[in-house]
């Protein structure tokens, strides 16, 4: 087994034992937090509203890049663009939402807006494959 093989091994069982299930449970809830909050236009409903779709965003492009890697795994992490900003754009958001829920827990009395983002920490289980697909764009072998 060459190392390649081995990290498509792990991207792909990261994919289908941590991403898949919480990419369908967030694109769902995101849905649902899309029919309750779309009207009326506050300001609270325009940030949660652009939080919902960056962060589907960034979870199709996790999902492309993966992909990508899987089906070319010497090509495949340098050739995404867009691809990958999504990704990391999702990545960001997740990392805004576990320290909202941080602070949520320290005894932060919290608006109901950031707690709203603050759940977006369900998909926390994403960056397990996010910072694995980046460790290996920064490798040697990635830059081939």
């Amino acid at each position: 087994m060459t190392r390649d093989s081995v990290h498509q091994i792990l991207i792909a069982a990261e994919l289908f034992l941590l991403a898949l299930p919480v990419s369908v449970i967030c694109m769902l809830f995101s849905l649902a937090l899309l029919f309750t909050v779309s009207f009326p236009w506050s300001l609270e409903a325009l940030l949660i509203i652009h939080f919902v779709l960056i962060g589907n965003l960034g979870i199709v492009g996790l999902w492309w890049v993966a992909v990508a890697y899987l089906r070319y795994p010497g090509a495949g992490l340098k050739k995404p663009q867009w691809e990958w900003r999504a990704a990391c754009l999702g990545a960001g958001l997740v990392s805004v939402s576990l320290l909202l829920l941080g602070l949520i827990v320290a005894g932060w009395q919290a608006p109901e807006a950031a707690v709203i983002v603050a759940t977006g920490s369900l998909a926390s289980p994403l960056l397990v494959p996010f910072l694995h697909l980046a460790c290996l764009r920064r490798t040697p072998l990635a830059r081939q």
